[in-house]
């Protein structure tokens, strides 16, 4: 019936329509995106890591430094303070207190060379890391650009097929657009089967030779189905 062969026309172009909102969803180029993405975000996290570990590295010498500035104010008044001192006690007890604030000095130090290193090391780092922020970001434009254009390309064919169907649909009545929607939401491969041999291209299954005959003897008023599956047969 050439109504159905009508209908069948705008099933191939709904399937069509379908399988591109497919590949609209799943295309290489939105996991390329996806992983030039990551890599970009976790360079500059580990940049901002080694950034922020070394401003703390240089926060810590600064404090340091100040503790190291009190330190020596307070050796230079001590040491001046044993100049004076006669008595053998007090100068010992004086001579302990140096030694300890020297000891504390001397442990600054150690530790504003260690943070100094850490310093340094977090810069050569980020020197490396840097360049590969850099190339992680013209990778992930490089991405980007690529999936819009895939994009791009499967939504102009989304947008002719829609066109296509709906010229298609114009001359299908539309009663029997709405009995095919409906039997589209239970069969999404299809409403409209046609017959190769005896066998339905919906379901796969064999109709009985006097099943065909009764089907193409169907009145005009009478759309034929597949006994098995309910699909209209285009015969």
């Amino acid at each position: 019936m050439g109504v159905l062969h009508d209908l069948y026309a705008v099933q191939l172009t709904d399937i069509a329509i379908s399988q591109a909102q497919h590949r609209l969803a799943h295309l290489p180029e939105s996991a390329s995106y996806q992983l030039a993405k990551s890599a970009s975000a976790n360079a500059i996290a580990e940049l901002a890591a080694l950034d922020k570990q070394s401003a703390d590295a240089g926060t810590e010498v600064t404090g340091l430094e100040k503790q190291a500035h009190e330190i020596d104010s307070v050796l230079t008044r001590l040491n001046n303070q044993m100049k004076t001192i006669i008595a053998p006690r007090e100068a010992e007890a004086l001579q302990h207190e140096i030694a300890t604030c020297e000891n504390n000095r001397s442990a600054l130090d150690d530790r504003e060379l260690e943070l100094l290193e850490v310093v340094e090391r977090c810069d050569k780092e980020s020197v490396a890391i840097g360049s590969r922020v850099a190339l992680t970001r013209e990778a992930l434009a490089s991405a980007e650009q690529l999936l819009r254009s895939a994009r791009a390309a499967v939504n102009a064919e989304i947008a002719h097929l829609t066109e296509q169907r709906s010229a298609q649909s114009l001359v299908v009545h539309p009663s029997l657009l709405s009995t095919y929607d409906a039997k589209r939401k239970h069969r999404p491969d299809g409403a409209v089967s046609k017959l190769n041999g005896p066998t339905c291209s919906g379901c796969h299954l064999d109709l009985p030779t006097s099943e065909i005959d009764r089907l193409h003897k169907l009145p005009a008023d009478e759309l034929p189905e597949c006994p098995h599956c309910g699909c209209f047969v285009a015969l």
